[in-house]
């Protein structure tokens, strides 16, 4: 069946093909992103892999980014051999990150564990949304006539700027860089600034974000976004916007199938584990798993127990279950969160795993949620349980990939899934080829041919 601009909501991006290269066959890129390490974040996968594989085919790779301290979060990353990585002060110095953190197990009340300035952050943002932001220096410092010298020489001997939102003010450091060296600029966008679902604010402050948008991308050569229903939002914005997804690193995954070994038999009588990675917002507690979790462990059942492990900043959902699930203690484990390979060995662990996002139909920001997290649970091959909208974008790629998968927010459906967990998953195929189209090598070859021709229009 054709696609349509209507049907946008339940569609990837539209079909793209590869062209032949365009003028110069290397690139001198530079990256204007916080997300990146040493920070253990989701959020500097997309970056990391198209620097990956970029530098692999012989372009050259350069990251300006924030300084990074242990209020953005756990430090546990290596710095890529493949990119010169230059952090930035107020004033356009270098500058270092703070040392490398460990991860510690959860000892602390959950109201305690996240420092304090970004649980502030957080309340902040429930009035301003994304405008008010301490990374603003950061941009600011590109204007500084105090940038070291060596990060001017790297921009102005660049062929193109790249910026990752967000944080927002990515864009307007590659925006004041764009101006001050004069290089064409490609904004990527991994979430919407303006018309955020999840990151917005009262009316007033959802006006102004929309007014910054539109003011930023009337400097950017072009645009990247992650989904149809994103694209769909930026094009009225800007007339260059191209969709290329996020994905999964097949090459992360192999290695540490590889070093996992045999899978080796268990105890049949020991709970079935089902996992999840990541942050609980106010809208991500799974109140019909919860539900359904209640039931399959109830006293007397004579199937197999289930237990929840939850890996991140979950604390709003401990407050939660200690309020309205006390009953279901102890069958829920709440564990910090790890660094990446160790993330993807929880995966591909796990007997399932549970997907939850901010994910619906009400606008086109929560119906384009396609979070890398949702690809490298596809590519781990796991029977995958989600409670989001069936109509979502989200929910066709969890149901392509495999038809075992449980797309649904019914607690007598999602009791139905965890009992046949516990009974043994029935056996499905996975759509190898779709899974496979969605590595992170494609999308950065993707990507690749898209700054190629940006980097010729000022070639």
């Amino acid at each position: 069946m054709p696609r349509t601009r209507s049907s946008l909501g339940s569609l990837p991006c539209p079909h793209w093909q590869a062209k032949p290269a365009i003028g110069i066959a290397h690139m001198k890129v530079v990256f204007f992103v916080h997300y990146f390490p040493p920070l253990n974040s989701t959020g500097s996968r997309r970056v990391e892999s198209f620097a990956k594989y970029l530098a692999r085919d012989g372009h050259e790779i350069v990251v300006v980014t924030t300084r990074k301290t242990l209020r953005d979060g756990p430090l546990t990353e290596e710095v890529p051999p493949y990119v010169r990585l230059y952090e930035l002060d107020a004033s356009g110095r270098r500058v270092k990150s703070d040392a490398p953190s460990v991860v510690a197990k959860v000892d602390r009340p959950a109201a305690k564990r996240i420092h304090w300035t970004r649980r502030l952050r957080q309340q902040i943002m429930r009035l301003s949304g994304q405008l008010i932001d301490h990374r603003l220096v950061f941009a600011l410092a590109l204007r500084s006539k105090k940038l070291d010298p060596q990060v001017a020489q790297e921009l102005q001997s660049a062929d193109i700027f790249v910026s990752s939102c967000p944080p927002w003010p990515a864009h307007l450091a590659a925006l004041v860089a764009a101006r001050r060296f004069g290089k064409p600029w490609i904004a990527d966008y991994r979430d919407q600034f303006s018309g955020n679902h999840v990151m917005n604010g009262t009316w007033l402050s959802d006006w102004m974000e929309r007014a910054i948008d539109r003011a930023l991308l009337k400097r950017a050569t072009a645009v990247t976004v992650i989904s149809g229903p994103m694209q769909t939002y930026y094009e009225a914005m800007h007339p260059t916007v191209h969709c290329v997804e996020n994905g999964y690193d097949s090459e992360v995954f192999q290695a540490v199938n590889a070093a996992l070994g045999p899978v080796t038999s268990e105890a049949a009588e020991r709970p079935i584990v089902i996992r999840y990675m990541g942050t609980i917002t106010r809208d991500r507690i799974p109140h019909n798993l919860l539900g359904a979790l209640e039931r399959v462990n109830a006293p007397g059942r004579a199937t197999r127990p289930v237990r929840l492990e939850l890996f991140g900043d979950t604390r709003i959902l401990e407050d939660f279950i200690d309020a309205r699930h006390p009953s279901l203690k102890q069958w829920i484990d709440f564990l910090p969160a790890v660094p990446y390979r160790k993330s993807i060995e929880a995966m591909l662990t796990a007997d399932a795993l549970l997907f939850m996002e901010t994910s619906n139909m009400s606008s086109l920001s929560a119906r384009g949620v396609l979070t890398t997290k949702l690809f490298e649970y596809l590519a781990s091959g796991r029977p995958i349980v989600a409670e989001i909208d069936e109509q979502t974008l989200a929910a066709s790629y969890i149901k392509r990939a495999s038809k075992s998968h449980v797309v649904s927010r019914d607690v007598e459906t999602l009791a139905a899934a965890l009992e046949q967990l516990a009974n043994g998953w029935p056996a499905a195929s996975q759509d190898e080829a779709f899974v496979t189209s969605l590595s992170r090598r494609e999308k950065a070859r993707q990507f690749e041919q898209i700054a190629l021709g940006v980097s010729a229009t000022r070639a």
